[in-house]
């Protein structure tokens, strides 16, 4: 470990509540100084914040159509034609905030006036911090929490041809995607869910009358042996576990309480493939740096999970992307 390396903060210990007082503005300002290298006149760096303020919003103005019939589109429309306004006092108050936090460095004369400015090391663990809570939260798991429940209603239904009367559904996190609930209720009579407490609490908050939650008691699952048609486990989860018992663990007390007719369904992510791309090598970069808690499977490491938890006959595929394994008893 260099010297650099002891004093730079890792990734890890910045969060969201670091930057909640910052500005977008605040953002493109520290991007600006990062693209220039070397330190830099404030007065062109106010210049150039205002081309890029006023650049991106005909952009935008421009990317979306707009359907006045829709509840805030012609207030949003007339807000963005509204002329961009940025002074430099902005700036400078800007720039006093950012050095406050040792996100930019003033660089003053004899007589202390500031003659430029420039990023720190810091600037850059900052953006690329918020870069990737941007693409975890903004853009990948969005996306996941909307196709994904429906991806699954798929393989039940059209590549497993199923309808549960009894199913369990078993997820890890803290937070329960409400939407793979509403959907899951509807590819069963009775849904059942296995989760930490506090999820279930928003669960029981949809009002659905076939929902009702499971539970553990001494590691092992509350129903009986044989007693559901359906369960489906999210297993791309690297430290998943639900009070204290573990995932694999979790898995082979499905195979337990499934019928010797029902299937037990895990999903999760195929590795990722190695593609020597100028961009895709950054983004498999990040990809790989945001999601340590994820555990990329091939198809065979999949089945061998199923076989180790009690799955006498299995199949795995990739399907829409997702990696699906699906199991049974028999």
């Amino acid at each position: 470990m260099t010297k650099q390396d002891e004093k730079s903060p890792p990734m890890e210990s910045i969060s969201i509540k670091h930057i909640a007082n910052l500005s977008i503005v605040d953002m493109v300002m520290l991007q600006l100084l990062l693209k220039h290298e070397k330190p830099i006149v404030r007065h062109i760096l106010y210049n150039e914040i205002r081309q890029f303020l006023t650049r991106e919003r005909k952009k935008v103005v421009k990317a979306i159509k707009f359907d006045n019939k829709t509840a805030g589109a012609e207030e949003f429309q007339s807000w963005l034609q509204e002329p961009t306004r940025f002074s430099s006092s902005s700036l400078y108050y800007s720039l006093d905030n950012l050095e406050s936090k040792g996100l930019v460095k003033y660089n003053r004369d004899g007589n202390n006036k500031v003659i430029s400015v420039e990023a720190t090391q810091y600037t850059e663990i900052l953006i690329n911090t918020i870069l990737k809570h941007t693409i975890k939260f903004g853009l990948i798991e969005s996306e996941q929490n909307k196709y994904l429940p429906g991806i699954i209603k798929e393989v039940v239904e059209e590549k497993e041809n199923k309808h549960f009367g009894t199913m369990l559904y078993i997820w890890f996190s803290n937070f329960i995607n409400s939407k793979c609930i509403n959907t899951f209720s509807t590819i069963t009579d009775n849904l059942f869910v296995l989760s930490k407490e506090e999820a279930f609490e928003n669960v029981s908050k949809l009002g659905l009358k076939n929902v009702q939650n499971s539970s553990l008691f001494n590691n092992t699952i509350r129903e009986s042996d044989n007693f559901f048609d359906g369960i489906i486990i999210p297993y791309h989860f690297r430290s998943a576990n639900l009070d204290g018992v573990a995932k694999s663990d979790i898995l082979k007390e499905a195979f337990r309480i499934i019928k010797s007719d029902g299937v037990v369904i895990i999903y999760g992510y195929t590795k990722i493939p190695d593609i020597d791309h100028a961009f895709f090598n950054i983004f498999t970069k990040w990809i790989n740096d945001i999601y340590k808690d994820i555990v990329f499977y091939t198809e065979e490491e999949f089945q061998n999970e199923l076989i180790a938890a009690g799955a006498k006959d299995t199949k795995v595929y990739v399907y829409k992307g997702h990696l699906f394994g699906v199991g049974n008893k028999q």
